[in-house]
């Protein structure tokens, strides 16, 4: 069935007004400590909880708020053009109303929300983001020693002034008709973020050759890909540019991208494992220092446990109860992004795999997206990474993979347990 004139005017002119509006609900920088507020912790022994400011413009802000509550009214059918329409209308609302909220419980409300809890339910409906996190801690934590194997592209060896030219020569070869810049910062709570056409890298952080792997595919190859093929939409150009509603699928298919390019590691899924349940312990009632102390003793450096703990309190309360939870996100979208892949290669839509990358979409959105490129209202994405553009090789992965799932572990695993369990007592 086509896509009648009515809904696509309605697209064109609701996508107008979302690019428009969402320009005041930029929520991570908007939730930025300054580097002040890191030097004031560690000058008074960190043993104070830190005092953030934030500079967001409530009049600003307040005028998205209503004018996405406005859009919201327009789109009230039942198609799929308008149910996307509506929930990014909702979800963009939703952080606009979370970030007039800084500094109180009822920011934790609308974070989670938006990006949910770690005790919200992942893809199975069964298990939790948390359930996932604690399994990964337990792999890292069963390792031997600080849990790193050992690998020389693990080593921290590059500085941040170091990392920026060779980024800048990788994105130029990757983006070979785009300006992408590289810059060092100060004011970010992880070792790199990646904006619309701007990687930054924070000052004084240290890097391994795997963690350069890492950003050239997460952040390059993931969130400026999607940026810029997002842009490019002829109809709805909002695509290219952060939406609460998507961070989930976004970050998901970053982790995913950092597998499949063998770019991560223990020490990232460890990361990613605390991150979830450092969230758990704040809405337990855990305050920022606490936090700290649990992320040094496991084994994180000063600076790397602030940064942590940072990302986990901004815009909520320091002193405990109501955290920030977008982290949640990185391993309950990777759960959602590969089944969807394991499902669809399975059952023939190998073209759904580039259309995750035709802008910063859900995943319940490509489908839609799919539906709509066969009506030319939007194009193939240009820049799409090696392994979603190897089909062959990620069609077998996927359906072997689908296929494990289906497999009762639990006989198999008594068994090569029990294997395991005396191999040493087998030689004497």
């Amino acid at each position: 069935m086509t896509v009648s004139a009515r809904c696509q005017d309605l697209l064109r002119d609701v996508s107008a007004e979302i690019l428009d509006a969402q320009r005041s609900l930029r929520v991570l920088r908007a939730l930025t400590w300054n580097a002040a507020v890191e030097q004031v912790f560690f000058a008074a022994g960190a043993v104070e909880l830190p005092k953030p400011v934030y500079n967001i413009s409530v009049p600003d802000v307040t005028r998205s708020w209503e004018r996405f509550r406005d859009l919201k009214a327009k789109v009230s059918g039942e198609n799929g053009i308008e149910r996307f329409l509506r929930e990014t209308c909702e979800s963009f609302a939703t952080a606009a109303r979370m970030l007039l909220a800084v500094g109180t419980k009822d920011f934790y409300f609308h974070s989670a929300e938006l990006y949910g809890r770690p005790e919200s339910l992942s893809a199975d409906r069964k298990t939790t983001n948390l359930d996932l996190a604690r399994h990964f801690a337990r792999v890292v934590d069963g390792l031997v020693g600080d849990a790193r194997l050992p690998s020389p592209i693990d080593d921290e060896i590059l500085s941040a002034e170091e990392v920026v030219p060779e980024l800048q020569r990788r994105f130029a070869a990757s983006f070979p008709d785009r300006a992408i810049r590289v810059e060092i910062v100060d004011d970010i709570a992880s070792k790199a973020t990646a904006r619309t056409d701007v990687v930054q890298v924070k000052r004084g952080a240290r890097f391994s050759r795997r963690d350069l792997l890492q950003l050239e595919h997460h952040e390059g190859h993931v969130h400026l890909a999607t940026a810029l093929n997002g842009r490019a939409q002829p109809l709805t150009p909002f695509v290219g540019y952060p939406s609460p509603r998507t961070t989930g699928t976004q970050e998901g298919l970053a982790v995913l991208t950092e597998f499949l390019t063998q770019s991560t590691s223990v020490e990232r899924l460890r990361r990613l494992a605390d991150r979830a349940i450092a969230i758990k312990m704040a809405e337990d009632g855990a305050n920022f220092v606490e936090l700290f102390r649990f992320l040094r003793a496991r084994n994180y450096d000063e600076t790397s446990a602030f940064d942590a703990a940072r990302r986990v309190c901004r815009g909520g309360v320091v002193e405990g109860g109501a955290p920030f939870t977008k982290d949640v996100c990185y391993l309950d979208g990777l759960l959602r992004v590969t089944n969807f892949l394991r499902v669809a290669l399975v059952k023939g839509h190998v073209d759904y795999v580039r259309l995750f990358f035709a802008g910063k979409i859900d995943v319940s959105d490509v489908p839609l997206f799919g539906r709509l490129r066969q009506e030319g209202l939007v194009i193939e994405p240009r820049y799409v990474p090696a392994w979603a553009r190897d089909l062959s090789y990620l069609t077998a992965f996927m359906s072997f993979s689908a296929f494990l799932g289906e497999i009762d572990l639990s006989e198999d695993r008594r068994r090569y347990d029990d294997l395991i369990a005396h191999a040493d007592g087998d030689l004497v």
